[in-house]
């Protein structure tokens, strides 16, 4: 089976829980592979009917983790919780390929504002922790066509406020900071930047607000599976 790998933000104290819950999806399949192996007289038998009796065991065990009744790995868990938050948001549905020209992107995509970081305007992220997962081939594709498509309609209507507003003067500003020096030409430009004015700010955070990411999805399925 495929496996597609994801890198997600996540606050510290989630991952030590999803750690928590990960351990004892292991000891449930510890218990659960004890208890059938006694179930099937395991000790007692040799030969083909060993060899067949461990073939029908593994043949279940993978049948309940796929089913997500058994899940004894990070990867287990949140896939079982990723297609739950799928379902929820009806967002489980057929999707068409992502575009090559949008796959091919690289970093943020547009919309992707302090909300989808853990953070509200200027105060610093609450995803310091860092979670590698691999997702099913179908299901990681599911998931990114799904995001795609679903915030498809907000993404274009953010390039077209962006088109109108530009960066505006306090972003033209921090980047000759962070630059190294202001220069007379950067406070003209600063100046001179369209400002827009609070309705159109509350429809950029709306729109904001519409985007959702893989990451979006992947932290919502690390809270439903900690709760």
């Amino acid at each position: 089976m495929s496996l597609m790998p994801f890198v997600v933000a996540v606050e510290p104290d989630d991952l030590l829980a999803l750690n928590e819950v990960v351990k004892a999806g292991k000891k449930a399949e510890r218990e659960w592979l004890e208890e059938t192996r006694k179930t099937y007289g395991v000790q007692f038998l040799r030969g083909k009917a060993l060899s067949e009796a461990r073939g029908m065991i593994r043949t279940e065990f993978r049948r309940l983790r796929e089913r997500g009744k058994l899940a004894g790995t990070r990867d287990l868990v949140v896939a079982r919780e990723v297609r739950a938050e799928l379902k929820r948001r009806r967002m489980d549905g057929e999707y068409d390929p992502v575009p090559a020209e949008d796959a091919a992107v690289p970093g943020r995509r547009v919309g992707t504002g302090p909300q989808h970081y853990g953070r509200n305007g200027e105060e610093p992220t609450k995803l310091t922790g860092r979670m590698y997962v691999k997702l099913p081939g179908a299901l990681g594709d599911q998931l990114v066509r799904a995001c795609h498509w679903t915030s498809a309609p907000a993404v274009t209507a953010l390039w077209e406020w962006q088109s109108r507003w530009g960066d505006g003067p306090e972003v033209i500003f921090r980047e000759a900071q962070r630059s190294g020096a202001v220069t007379i030409l950067d406070l003209w430009c600063a100046a001179m930047a369209p400002r827009p004015d609070a309705d159109a700010i509350l429809q950029k955070a709306q729109l904001q607000a519409q985007v959702v990411t893989t990451g979006d999805i992947i932290r919502a399925a690390v809270k439903r599976a900690i709760r």
